[in-house]
């Protein structure tokens, strides 16, 4: 994702060293995110791809849209780019269990100098990448270097600012007008803190159709994902046990792992007011649990996941 130096000012230093981690964040919720229809009959054509087209899947993790692309490209070539070797080796057998007949290649690299040729790919592509990047634009700059004129490239990104929400948890604590004045605060802060800290721009999504005018791509389409998350009881749909799994695990988890508390001080947050904060989301996640056992949570969440695809010129 990026050189040594840059990725341990950011979250992926360790993050990812934990199995059942990697299975959560890079696996399954990679494919839940997106509804079939939707990929296959909006996103796919405006790919461009032929039978025997060369992907180039950057920031691989395990591989997920390098293998998810494999079918409409059976004859052509996928390629997978991550900075962690374990990640590279678990691409490389997931890959060939799934699709024993598609030549895949996985290979450790940075998105900063991808170990690619100039102007040998069809199609680059990145998944919430750009996101945990100090120079998104740089890394831009190289994914273009790779793709063939007339390629495109395509980067998927979030923007955090986008989320919007029922909690049926949240609305139990009864929280005043001011208090989610308050909340929306907190996380702007730590939102600019990370930033501040160069570890990357949880905001990104809305900034990519002005990054790639600025890498000198041309801009073909800019969507967002079509899905929305909610749960209602009893949670046996496709997929509730993924969405259990995130909103059940402690904000500890959240806090130590993803460091928080460093991006928050960083935004312009207190020591009393991150305290404050823990405080509030450790007694908000009890009341999740106990809602989820008692089968009377349930919860909707909508949050803009952009997508442009731009063009080689």
């Amino acid at each position: 994702m990026s050189s040594e130096s840059e990725i341990k000012k950011g979250f992926a230093e360790g993050f990812w060293s934990d199995e059942e981690i990697k299975e959560l964040f890079l696996e399954k919720q990679r494919e839940f995110m997106w509804n079939d229809d939707y990929w296959r009959n909006v996103l796919v054509p405006l790919f461009n791809l032929r039978y025997d087209s060369t992907v180039l899947d950057v920031g691989c993790g395990l591989g997920f849209l390098a293998r998810k692309l494999a079918e409409h490209h059976p004859k052509g070539k996928s390629i997978g780019v991550d900075l962690d070797p374990k990640l590279v080796e678990s691409a490389k057998k997931v890959a060939q269990k799934i699709f024993p007949n598609h030549a895949f290649d996985f290979r450790v690299g940075n998105a900063y100098e991808l170990p690619v040729e100039s102007e040998s790919v069809d199609l680059t592509i990145c998944q919430c990448v750009l996101m945990h990047l100090e120079e998104p634009l740089k890394a831009l700059h190289e994914m273009q270097r790779v793709t063939k004129k007339g390629g495109r490239v395509v980067a998927i990104e979030p923007d955090y600012g986008s989320v919007s929400f029922f909690d049926s948890a949240f609305e139990k604590m009864g929280y005043s007008v001011d208090d989610r004045a308050k909340f929306w605060r907190w996380e702007l802060q730590r939102r600019i803190g990370k930033k501040k800290l160069g570890k990357g721009d949880d905001d990104i999504g809305s900034k990519l159709a002005p990054l790639f005018f600025q890498s000198g791509l041309r801009v073909v389409d800019v969507r967002c994902f079509d899905r929305v998350f909610w749960l209602i009881p009893p949670y046996d749909r496709k997929g509730n046990d993924l969405e259990l799994e995130q909103l059940l695990l402690p904000p500890e988890f959240y806090f130590e792992k993803l460091d928080a508390r460093a991006e928050f001080l960083a935004g312009g947050g207190t020591e009393e007011e991150f305290k404050e904060y823990v405080s509030l989301m450790k007694k908000e996640h009890e009341i999740r649990q106990r809602q989820v056992k008692e089968k009377t949570y349930v919860a909707s969440l909508t949050q803009a996941l952009v997508i442009v695809i731009g063009e080689k010129i």
